[in-house]
């Protein structure tokens, strides 16, 4: 296999947000974790053979590449398995078939490895999601990954199986940015999504935060000097809403009605909030419900 190990034409790039929001080593969630517990069914990996200096192996929806050891060969494809299924029940009710073709995933050996073959920049740990598409329907899918053990299995995994997961189920053109970035993190443990939410309180006292309108009408990422504050909110508004009556279901079919109607009509179909209204029930829950909430959780 070629040293860029993933190749092809590529439509959409999906990033997973590095730098000063680096994740803490913590360890693999109960969702995401290495082993099957004793009512999960195991998933079956057979290792393939090596090309070009990579080893391969697959699981049902899932081929890896890469350059490590059968342990964590078989920790990455089955933590993304897990993902799969968790999101695609999450977001739309079952599982659905399996993929056809499969995910290609690509793990390089180091963050060097990895942003020369893919031209990502150099970071300490993260990814990225590839996804070809024509007219909504989805051709392939690719993620780019490195990065330590714990770092992979807690967040860049799960965090990139989303993008691939969402990728032509929310409208015919790409998932929005705030949307997709917002559901992925949300896929992590814990402890990244409060890695992002610590920051908004600072920025709303900075007048930095984006009105509502603004957010769910982007099309894209902001500028750099930005990102940091659109990842947060972005997170922390999907949250809020998979919170109200019908759940993550609703979330959807009101991102998917957004698209197609603008999110003004959505909004009022699926939440009966104008703009204003929803940007007052989210800052109630984003800075005082939430608070009091944990305050209180935490004795």
């Amino acid at each position: 296999m070629a040293s860029q190990c993933c190749g092809g034409s590529l439509f959409v790039i999906l990033t997973l947000l590095p730098g000063s929001l680096a994740y803490a080593e913590t360890p693999p969630p109960a969702a995401y974790k290495d082993k099957a517990g004793d009512d999960e069914p195991v998933i079956e990996v057979r290792h393939l053979g090596e090309q070009d200096g990579w080893r391969g192996a697959e699981t049902a929806n899932f081929r890896l590449w890469h350059q490590h050891t059968r342990g964590m060969a078989e920790a990455v494809l089955r933590t993304a398995e897990r993902a799969r299924a968790a999101q695609l029940r999450k977001w739309f009710g079952a599982v659905g078939p399996n993929w056809e073709p499969k995910c290609r995933i690509c793990l390089y050996s180091s963050g060097e490895a990895y942003s020369q073959a893919t031209g990502a920049p150099l970071n300490p740990g993260g990814g990225h999601t590839d996804i070809r598409a024509d007219e909504g329907r989805v051709l392939s899918r690719s993620i780019h990954l490195h990065g330590t053990r714990a770092f992979l299995l807690n967040g860049v995994v799960p965090h990139e199986v989303t993008h691939a997961v969402l990728a032509g189920r929310l409208g015919s053109g790409r998932v929005p940015r705030w949307a997709d970035e917002g559901m992925a993190i949300l896929a992590e443990a814990q402890a990244h999504i409060d890695m992002h939410l610590r920051f908004l309180p600072r920025w709303r006292a900075d007048d930095a935060l984006y009105s509502i309108r603004t957010l769910l009408e982007m099309r894209d990422y902001p500028e750099p000097h930005a990102i940091g504050v659109f990842y947060a909110q972005s997170v922390s508004l999907v949250d809020f809403l998979t919170r109200q009556k019908g759940g993550a279901a609703r979330f959807a079919a009101f991102v998917r009605d957004g698209e197609r109607d603008g999110y003004a009509a959505s909004l009022r179909k699926h939440y009966g909030w104008s703009f204003a209204e929803l940007d007052r029930h989210w800052q109630r829950y984003a800075f005082y419900e939430k608070n009091t909430e944990t305050a209180s959780s935490g004795g």
